[in-house]
């Protein structure tokens, strides 16, 4: 919410972890093996896509809440974002 009240910074889209539908890859010796399933990379993709055509010529960053997700979540979500290049900010990064 902290970013969501600050002066200058746009909102294209909250995504909460319950509207990240990922499936726990099986685990075998106590890790987890395998790609995490779900259509957790689609829901992103086509939110910032969307936020991309909403705000030309606009930085789009993401922000992870770090009390939203469980951390193999927030594991997954971080590799993907780095995978397509999309910007992960922290609260102090949006002005």
């Amino acid at each position: 919410m902290d970013i969501v009240i600050k002066n200058g910074v746009w909102v294209g889209h909250l995504l909460s972890g319950y509207s990240l539908p990922m499936e726990v890859p099986p685990q075998g010796n106590g890790k987890s093996s395998g790609e995490i399933g779900g259509m957790w990379k689609h829901s992103i993709k086509v939110s910032y896509e969307a936020t991309k055509a909403a705000f030309p010529g606009g930085e789009v960053i993401a922000h992870l809440d770090q009390k939203s997700f469980k951390g193999w979540q927030k594991n997954a979500i971080t590799s993907y974002l780095h995978e397509q290049n999309i910007k992960i900010g922290k609260p102090n990064d949006f002005i």
